[in-house]
């Protein structure tokens, strides 16, 4: 007698629970970072804590080619100099707090604006076409809107994380960046999902997870020419 055993599926709520646990080690690195800032701000480690994400990030992109890894090398050895001359100096870490922020809002900024230029399709409009294919005139019109408005989005995150670090507390300015960074962008990403709807009914909206997947696995490098 032969049994044979089958290939057993995922349960359906996998992809449920993985999500809500990265959700909930996000919040916590979050609140850690906020701790840090407000209990330790001369301490430094609020500082690396923040930095490490961009610098791991960074890593990932640069080691996959050698002359990657070369240029990964030298803003080591760049950093490590930099660092070692700003605490002989005394300089307090707290100066580097609004660094890793503006970098990713600068970098978020760019990537969607600079598809905006002529003769090239907004980003939204290469997510929605990777996802629904040929889009009619007036949803493209419409991401065209949105690809502007993430842009606005990026802009005012940037300059409210300045103005907040040059002008208010330190806690108030971590309350911002460390905590409401996040819930932020979602708000953003929800809010333009409900008008969407409310707008186009009838066109066959797509899933935040489908939304996600594609934007995960979305070729950034690839050609945006035409309109």
């Amino acid at each position: 007698m032969s049994s044979k055993i089958e290939p057993v599926s995922p349960p359906l709520h996998a992809s449920w629970t993985k999500a809500a646990l990265l959700t909930a080690g996000v919040i916590a690195y979050q609140v850690l970072v906020y701790c840090m800032i407000v209990d330790q701000p001369d301490g430094g480690i609020g500082a690396g804590l923040m930095v490490a994400p961009l610098l791991v990030v960074v890593a990932c992109v640069l080691a996959r080619s050698v002359r990657g890894r070369l240029m990964l090398a030298l803003l080591a050895l760049a950093a490590g100099v930099g660092f070692l001359l700003w605490r002989t100096l005394g300089a307090s870490p707290a100066l580097l707090y609004p660094v890793p922020f503006l970098t990713v809002y600068l970098f978020l900024l760019w990537l969607f604006g600079r598809t905006l230029k002529a003769q090239r399709k907004p980003l939204i409009t290469l997510l929605a076409a990777h996802v629904h294919g040929e889009l009619p005139a007036d949803i493209a019109r419409y991401t065209r809107q949105v690809t502007w408005a993430w842009c606005i989005f990026f802009a005012a995150m940037a300059l409210t994380s300045i103005l907040l670090f040059a002008l208010e507390p330190l806690p108030v300015w971590s309350v911002f960046n460390n905590l409401l960074n996040l819930p932020l962008v979602v708000a953003m990403y929800l809010g333009e999902y409900a008008w969407r709807l409310r707008r186009f009914p009838e066109f066959p909206h797509a899933s935040i997870a489908t939304v996600f997947r594609a934007f995960r696995n979305f070729d950034f490098n690839r050609p945006a020419a035409g309109r």
